[in-house]
């Protein structure tokens, strides 16, 4: 803890860069995987004995580890006697990547029904998909000796631990020569003791990363290429969900090919002997910039991927689950967007005035004013990407609501019989509400959208009719109480068995 209280106390161009932005990236990778762990079990227990949600809870079980360990070492300043753990580690990320390549191959399987499709699908229906952890294991450690054993192949590991100023204590695990500067600087002698570490770039990462990228790219093109009027009634998936894996392995794709430039760019860095001499912890900033990059990209890719995934398998088993995603997703994108303003607003500052917390306590001030528009954008992108679904048991309560309500009111009877229903289905009061509003909200869209029958002809009365007021905004306070503000001014909220009108005076101090 004295150490991140030291790092905040002097945040500039360089602690910034250095130590901050892959600090974050590691703290990202592992709530990515905290997550996609939990999604991958909710999908496996949606139905443990579909092949598919046995395939899909497994990708994205492997997608999270991976993103949690790819970055495992920024998490914090490790003392140099870990490297060899810290290296070990590596062996995580690359095995999950190798699973991985096997399944992104495959996936397209499950959605298409030619012949050797069902072939390679029966062989993940088996048992043989809990062995792909060890399967992947084993050809990772094969490719490693194929090429030479795992430094050679993944490149070394540096660390630089400073005490002081002065000279550093260096190590690198595999022995080789360390490249880096070892020189302390004066200049972050409040932030000793600290260390730093980089990661080098053997020729396993430009081949396994392109190699994954055209995998991915040639399950999505096949995913695309499947017409969802064509999707029979006894599938096993409807086009919602087709359409959203498909747009989940297309992020992905977006992502990985741009993580795949910076690699192989990266490798031709680290072979040039242009970073021979650098400093790891002042001078050269345009590494550590770009291997932040290339991190965030493969663990922003996989977080992507794993919401539209969740969301294609449970928005019908899941109370509420695209609620719950729509909630992460809009978070961690306004998350992600105040901490690049806030490295931004800082690094500004620490330019134009020589002092960095100004524009953190700045741009932390027009967070905190603009946080509402700014997430009600945020929720709109999501929306789209993610629709509002019901389970089948909320499918049955609205069924059973829209009978109630087709004369126009609730009987004492009537509502009695939906607290019971809504009981069995194990909806809560809040879920009711927003079931109940989004159904009023949904046959007004319907109404707004019809046409308009008034007849025109000789007979028809030329005196103008009223014009009934349209719904102009409509939302659900944190209270569960749903409200709703009409065209000409006026206000009303649902009391659970109607409409009722707010009064002038509580409009005029609303």
């Amino acid at each position: 803890m004295s150490y991140f209280v030291r790092l905040f106390s002097n945040l500039n161009e360089n602690t910034i860069v250095n130590f901050l932005i892959p600090h974050l990236i590691a703290v990202l990778g592992l709530l990515t995987a905290g997550m996609m762990l939990y999604l991958s079990v909710l999908i496996y227990r949606a139905n443990p004995r579909n092949a598919k949600n046995r395939f899909l809870s497994f990708i994205l079980a492997f997608e999270g580890v991976g993103a949690g360990a790819l970055n495992f070492f920024g998490i914090y300043p490790f003392p140099i006697e870990q490297i060899d753990f810290l290296y070990s580690v590596r062996y995580v990320s690359g095995s999950t990547g190798m699973i991985r390549l096997l399944f992104y191959a495959s996936i397209a399987a499950f959605y298409v029904d030619k012949g050797w499709m069902k072939s390679v699908r029966g062989v993940f229906a088996s048992k043989i998909l809990w062995l792909t952890p060890v399967i992947g294991f084993g050809l990772f450690v094969a490719t490693l000796s194929a090429l030479g054993g795992e430094v050679n192949a993944m490149g070394d590991m540096y660390m630089l631990e400073c005490e002081g100023v002065g000279e550093g204590n260096n190590k690198t695990y595999g022995g080789t020569e360390f490249i880096f500067n070892t020189t302390c600087p004066a200049t972050l002698e409040s932030m000793y003791p600290l260390s730093a570490t980089k990661i080098g770039v053997g020729p396993l990462q430009p081949i396994l990363v392109p190699m994954t990228a055209l995998f991915l790219l040639f399950s999505t093109v096949a995913l695309y290429r499947i017409d969802p009027r064509s999707i029979d009634e006894e599938a096993s998936f409807d086009e919602r969900e087709l359409r959203a894996i498909r747009f989940g392995f297309l992020i992905k794709l977006i992502f990985l090919v741009g993580a795949t430039a910076l690699i192989i760019l990266a490798d031709g860095l680290m072979n040039s002997g242009e970073l021979v001499g650098s400093d790891i912890i002042q001078g050269n900033l345009f590494f550590s910039s770009f291997q932040s990059v290339t991190l965030f990209m493969n663990i922003f890719g996989s977080f992507m991927m794993g919401v539209l995934f969740a969301y294609a398998i449970l928005k019908q088993d899941v109370l509420g689950i695209d609620e719950q995603l729509r909630r992460t997703l809009t978070g961690t994108i306004f998350a992600a967007i105040g901490a690049i303003a806030f490295i931004a607003s800082t690094e500004l500052m620490e330019n134009i005035i020589g002092v960095g917390w100004v524009g953190a306590v700045m741009m932390g001030s027009v967070l905190i004013a603009t946080r509402k528009p700014v997430l009600a954008s945020i929720s709109s992108v999501s929306n789209l990407l993610l629709p509002e679904v019901h389970t089948k048991d909320e499918d049955g309560y609205l069924e059973l609501y829209k009978l109630a309500v087709e004369d126009g009111n609730i009987s004492e009877k009537e509502r009695t019989m939906l607290t019971l229903q809504a009981q069995t289905y194990g909806l809560s009061n809040k879920r009711i509400a927003h079931l109940e509003a989004w159904y009023h909200a949904n046959e007004a869209e319907k109404t707004a959208r019809q046409p308009g029958s008034v007849a025109h002809d000789a007979s028809a009365s030329t005196t103008a009719q009223p014009v009934e007021p349209s719904i102009t905004h409509q939302w659900t306070d944190e209270a569960g109480h749903t409200w709703r503000r009409m065209s000409d001014g006026t206000s009303y909220w649902w009391s659970g068995e109607s409409w009722q009108i707010v009064e002038s005076r509580v409009n005029s101090e609303s």
